[in-house]
């Protein structure tokens, strides 16, 4: 056996012991030198630890000066203490079916619900960027958040506090366009205004040249790169405390490429007037982009005179409540309770649009008509349903953000009026024709057909069991009734499916049309009405597969 080009003269397995004689004891001299070899070594890395303190502390304070690395800081010392101390609760001092029992764990939780979200509140209102765009996109269920956390969520759907001052958004118009002064193209500036988003401000004016009333949406400076350190810093937190919310983190994050262009928003804005108002103009209104007040941060577009949606609808419950010898809010929030406690079980959008329907009815017949007349929620959301199965399966262009926020009722009382395109979705034909499978399988409420279909549409498993696919993809593009979450709310129906069978990967474009499906719900559940998916996107998923030659 060679050992570096030498023979060894003894086998390797053979094994010598030789005896280890005692080490002799140092001397006074040789101690001295050791501690002074010791000493001068203390002595020499003192300074070296004081070099990389004062490093680490230069590299905090440049890190500081970037206002990203700040935010991200900003978020982990308000949220690391307050999410170590839930988990510490909610798996440790409070563990669900421990030795505490239920009722004193919901109690903890209601004790820690009441201490952090005033922080939480401030915190997003001082921070705004992605953090006021999360906080508006989990207000839209009633079942995800704890209700002293919607009590504020939900006010930030169109309550949003102003950045932007009158007169620093003039300046970003006038720099945008290129103009000397803004009052070169637009007269009649109202300070105040009239929409406030987590992105920009939008105020009212009139062009000059013709008189025409318009809509300038302005984008705040700097928003991207706050918003793009935001998401960064949520995708990490959310891989750490939410692992099932990070896969759809990963593609809102590819959504919000886009959105910080206006001049994609303009051509949005086109496309959708194209797609929709040839169908559904008798019912629904888009504002006409004006080209000349356009760049990447400022989009100009026509004025549509209307209230949000949510305003409109509790203006109107005036004769609901005369009959109950109530006030409007007194009326509002007793059916909200109602919802919140199962007392009142949410209905059918086809079942409430016929009764009201005969409500109107039976009150002309009594000669009580008047111009508050209740709106009739269930036709509408009806009608929102089916507008968007159109833009997902036959336009393959769709609106991921439907949130209340973006819809108005406009002042004849019955059409409805849709804004803000800045985060559409298009998608080519295979994913549609995939997706229209995925439809009708769920529509057939068939498990088997509905686990083949997602899995043939490109979402990975770890395991691919049936039942939860099933289940978790009927949550998101259908329905949310009993059958499904099985008493669980929204969070804990996630966390059952990421323990039971985690998704690895989402296909692009898929989360953006789950998200769109579930707002458009949780938004219709906020006023006691039920839909399913499924049921109004089937015709257009059935025209979709024939178009191209599948058997339906």
């Amino acid at each position: 056996m060679l050992l570096h080009g030498k023979k060894r003269w003894f086998p390797r397995r053979f094994h010598f012991n030789v005896p280890r004689l005692p080490r002799p004891l140092p001397t006074a001299s040789a101690r001295r030198a050791t501690g002074n070899i010791a000493n001068s070594q203390l002595a020499s890395s003192q300074p070296r630890r004081r070099y990389i303190a004062y490093g680490l502390g230069g590299a905090l304070a440049l890190g500081c000066l970037d206002e990203g690395f700040r935010r991200c800081l900003e978020f982990w010392v308000v949220v690391f203490p307050l999410w170590c101390h839930y988990f510490w609760v909610d798996k440790v001092s409070h563990r669900k079916d421990g030795p505490k029992g239920n009722e004193q764990r919901d109690a903890e939780f209601c004790k820690l619900h009441a201490r952090y979200s005033p922080i939480i509140r401030r915190a997003t209102l001082y921070m705004r960027g992605f953090y006021l765009k999360a906080a508006q996109l989990v207000s839209t269920r009633d079942d995800f958040l704890p209700e002293i956390y919607l009590e504020w969520t939900r006010k930030l759907q169109d309550e949003v506090p102003m950045t932007l001052s009158s007169e620093q958004a003039k300046q970003v118009i006038a720099k945008e366009l290129r103009l000397n002064s803004v009052e070169d193209v637009l007269v009649d500036w109202q300070d105040e205004p009239i929409g406030t988003a987590s992105i920009g401000q939008v105020y009212k004016a009139r062009l000059k040249s013709t008189g025409e009333e318009v809509a300038i949406k302005v984008q705040v400076p700097k928003a991207e790169r706050m918003f793009r350190a935001d998401i960064s810093c949520l995708k990490m937190f959310t891989y750490m405390a939410i692992p099932w919310a990070y896969e759809n983190m990963r593609e809102i994050e590819k959504l919000f490429e886009t959105e910080f262009d206006y001049m994609e928003e303009f051509r949005n804005l086109e496309a959708m007037r194209t797609n929709l108002l040839p169908s559904w103009g008798h019912k629904i209104y888009i504002p006409r982009p004006i080209p000349e007040l356009c760049s990447r941060h400022v989009l100009g577009m026509e004025l549509l005179k209307g209230e949000k949606f949510v305003t409109a609808v509790r203006k109107r419950l005036k004769p609901l409540a005369e009959q109950r010898g109530m006030t409007v809010e007194e009326y509002e929030e007793e059916q909200m309770e109602a919802l919140r406690t199962g007392k009142r079980k949410a209905e059918s959008a086809a079942w409430l649009h016929w009764k009201m329907t005969l409500w109107h009815w039976w009150r002309r017949l009594c000669g009580n008509r008047s111009d508050l007349e209740p709106i009739d929620v269930g036709g509408i959301f009806e009608m929102l349903m089916s507008i968007h199965g159109q833009q997902v399966l036959k336009d393959g262009c769709f609106n991921a953000d439907p949130h209340p926020g973006n819809i108005l009722m406009l002042e004849d009382g019955k059409t409805l009026g849709l804004i803000d395109f800045g985060q559409v979705m298009y998608v080519p034909v295979e994913f549609r024709i995939k997706l229209a499978k995925l439809m009708l399988a769920l529509s057939r409420r068939s498990p088997p057909d509905v686990a083949r279909c997602e899995s043939e549409i490109g979402v990975k498993r770890k395991y691919y069991k049936e039942d939860v696919q099933y289940r978790i993809c009927s949550f998101w593009l259908d329905r949310d009734d009993e059958e499904i979450t099985q008493g669980r709310n929204i969070f804990d129906l996630m966390v059952w499916g990421e323990a039971e069978d985690p998704v690895l990967a989402l296909p692009e474009g898929y989360y953006l049309a789950c998200r769109c499906s579930v707002t458009l719900r949780s938004t219709a559940l906020a006023f006691g009405v039920r839909v399913s998916t499924a049921e109004y996107w089937r015709p257009y998923a059935e025209d979709l597969l024939r178009k191209h030659g599948h058997i339906v």
